[in-house]
């Protein structure tokens, strides 16, 4: 329980940041469950396929502007260059605003599945966007048995969206997460982002080989600084640790 109120209390910390501070941007993200696509009125064939879509949602928190969103696939991996498309054009969006002033940290709060996020993958592309956006990244990990958050009912929110929209288009067919996307989009606040197999493959290939880091399965916050140096905490209200990588 010691472990669950540290990252709780720092979690809160750097959500209380971004909303004081013109130059902080903190974000949950978390994957729902695959919504699974039925048709309202199915043909005969479509009992034996079923099509699921990916939502990775989550809530942004900035000063004067908050806002919940859900990124959305066909591609069912949850894997961690997943999550990085995801987020690519959310990220891009957040960084590169125009109307917005400049940022100089990145906070990224989420569980903590060794697959999803918490690895070598996420620690390379905390760094990239660290030494090309020239900010301090940080990845946040809660600690197991912290419940339920808000990115899990935003997740809910984008299902039942879904839901009525097939309920109340029983003529129309949906493939998948496109067609879900623009008919609920003008329905919701909840900013949408969709991404491809493609977008996942071509961050993969941006990944060289990478060397497994000793003691990531108990780091549970990393922060990277905008001249590359990587620092790990296993316990959030720990002094950093400093690491080299071969990254």
């Amino acid at each position: 329980m010691e472990l669950v109120y540290a990252q709780f209390k720092s979690a809160k910390l750097i959500r209380q940041s971004a909303l004081t501070s013109d130059n902080v941007i903190t974000l949950h993200i978390d994957w729902s469950e695959n919504y699974n696509l039925k048709q309202a009125r199915e043909e005969r064939s479509a009992y034996y396929y079923e099509q699921h879509v990916s939502i990775a949602a989550g809530y942004v928190w900035r000063k004067d502007n908050c806002f919940s969103f859900g990124c959305l696939s066909d591609d069912t991996s949850h894997l961690s260059e997943s999550t990085w498309a995801a987020i690519h054009d959310l990220l891009d969006e957040l960084l590169s605003g125009k109307d917005l002033k400049h940022i100089t940290e990145l906070n990224i709060i989420s569980d903590s599945p060794l697959s999803q996020y918490r690895n070598k993958t996420t620690i390379f592309f905390l760094k990239y966007y660290a030494t090309n956006r020239k900010i301090t990244t940080r990845w946040l990990f809660l600690a197991s048995g912290h419940g339920k958050g808000i990115a899990d009912g935003i997740g809910a929110t984008i299902k039942r969206l879904f839901d009525n929209a097939v309920r109340l288009n029983p003529d129309e067919s949906f493939k998948g997460a496109e067609d879900l996307m623009s008919k609920i989009k003008n329905s919701t606040n909840i900013r949408l982002y969709l991404y491809k197999k493609e977008d996942i493959h071509s961050l993969r290939m941006q990944i060289p080989s990478l060397k497994s880091i000793k003691g990531t399965s108990k780091f549970h916050e990393i922060i990277v600084k905008p001249n590359g140096e990587i620092f790990t905490k296993n316990k959030s209200d720990e002094t950093e640790t400093l690491i080299h990588t071969t990254f």
